[in-house]
């Protein structure tokens, strides 16, 4: 059974199939996004150089617990930043890939060498189904629902739910 895709492009070798496709850049959110990481970054080095040179070195007998302070914000603004990082990762990336081998199923958004990875282990993996909800692909790793493939077209979708359920689910029947 062969399948014929428009904007999927396949690549197998031995070890894992390689599917990747383009995806839609929302540019208002990688927009707002940007702008965020900007914000985050200036008052990330502005609060570190208030620390070092006006707070530490004033020597005053509040420092150390006002230095402790800002050294508990900036724990937290950082933890703050890693998850705008991460967001705005997801809307910079310009394809989106997907390997599968017998073991192990990676979805991954590249921006440059950067980019969101995850990974799940095809013993616990449902077989695709397009969700209802948000009208693309979609497979259970557990109770979670994990979604990808929300730029393909209808039509495409479905082509891959079956191609992969065919080559990985093939003894779980249709309901």
């Amino acid at each position: 059974m062969t399948f014929e895709f428009n904007t999927i492009q396949l690549e197998e070798n031995p070890e894992r199939l390689k599917i990747s496709w383009p995806l839609k850049r929302p540019w208002l959110l990688f927009g707002l996004f940007s702008l965020a990481l900007v914000v985050w970054l200036v008052t990330l080095i502005g609060m570190s150089i208030y620390l070092v040179r006006d707070v530490i070195g004033a020597g005053e007998r509040f420092t150390f617990v006002f230095s402790v302070m800002l050294i508990l914000w900036l724990l937290v603004w950082l933890w703050f930043g890693r998850i705008l990082s991460n967001r705005w990762q997801y809307v910079a990336a310009n394809r989106e890939i997907l390997f599968i081998n017998p073991s192990q199923l990676i979805i991954r958004r590249p921006v440059s060498i950067f980019g969101i990875t995850d990974a799940y282990d095809m013993q616990h993996v449902s077989r695709f189904y397009v969700s209802e909800k948000l009208n693309c692909p979609v497979f259970d790793c557990g109770h979670q629902h994990i979604y990808f493939g929300q730029s393909l077209p209808q039509d495409e979708a479905e082509k891959l739910i079956g191609m992969l359920n065919g080559r990985f689910f093939p003894h779980w029947d249709d309901e």
